[in-house]
Order: C-alpha cells, then sequence, then structure tokens
C-alpha cells in the first residue's frame, strides 16, 4: 500500500482496528512515493511491514529518510505508542547493493524478513517472458520490464 494515495490511511485504519481483528490483516508500505512523515502516519493507522525496502521507493537521503528512515526511528515511534515496522529485503545481489542490506539490518535485526523477487518465468533462461501482461527480458540472473532497465518480479 502506498500511503500517500488518497484513501489509504482510512483502509489501514479500518482493516487493521481491533474490530477487523478477526482479519488477520498485515498492511505493508511498499512501491510507493511515501516520506518519512506519511511512513509515521501509516504506521499510527496501523500499516507494520515496509515491502521490498529500497525498491520502488524514495531512497535514503540525510534530510529525507524517507520509509527506510523509519527503521532507525524506535524511540519516535515509541514516544507515539508504536513500534519500528518489519520490513522485506530481496537479497539476491541484485536488489539491494550489499552495503544498504547490512545497513537495514544492523538498524532493526529483529525487523527483517528475508523474501524472493522469484517470477514465473524462472529457470527458463535468456528470452522474452510473460509476467502477467507485461513483457519481460530475461538476460543472465537480470530480469527486466521490456525496453527498460527497471527490474521486473
Amino acid at each position: 500500500l502506498a500511503p500517500e494515495l488518497d484513501g489509504a490511511l482510512d483502509a489501514t485504519k479500518s482493516l487493521t482496528q481491533p474490530s477487523a481483528s478477526e482479519r488477520n490483516v498485515t498492511i505493508s508500505c511498499g512501491h510507493t512515493g511515501a516520506t518519512y512523515e506519511e511512513g509515521l502516519q501509516a504506521i499510527s493507522h496501523g500499516a507494520t511491514l515496509l515491502t521490498h525496502l529500497f525498491n520502488a521507493m524514495n531512497p535514503f537521503h540525510h534530510r529525507k529518510p524517507g520509509l527506510v528512515g523509519l527503521l532507525s526511528s524506535k524511540s519516535k515511534l515509541a514516544s507515539m505508542g508504536h513500534q519500528r515496522p518489519y520490513f522485506s529485503l530481496i537479497v539476491d545481489g541484485i536488489h539491494v547493493h550489499e552495503s544498504a542490506v547490512s545497513m537495514a539490518y544492523n538498524s532493526h535485526p529483529n525487523g527483517c524478513v528475508l523474501v524472493t523477487d522469484a517470477m514465473s518465468a524462472m529457470g527458463l533462461g535468456d528470452g522474452v517472458h510473460a509476467l502477467g501482461d507485461m513483457s519481460v527480458n530475461i538476460k543472465g540472473d537480470r530480469a527486466t520490464l521490456t525496453g527498460t532497465d527497471t527490474l521486473a518480479g
């Protein structure tokens, strides 16, 4: 969920409020242009996970930390009555540089969730393959949307 989108915070709150607990829904923020402040709002509305940390989100910057900055915000979140979010990382040597993996992990080791970005064309070899209705070019160990440098998966 992209917390900056209209209705996202209301949806997050409605899906995670106590009366919805039997649904067992986890709201994860990802594929987003959210700022640090919007991330704080998402957590205060019930989000507990960051999807594919570093990928398809604003990069970390020392003045605009984006969602990545939430990993080191233990005290700030605690003062708001919340915990730091869990975060998923694609640790395949392609999606995230090893130093970024190390930085995220060392910032919040108990929050790290390792995930894969495997897709239906995994193991089919080089060439053009389909991922849903998208065309994907596989060359070596990389899958990109055909005609772009955007990682697919």
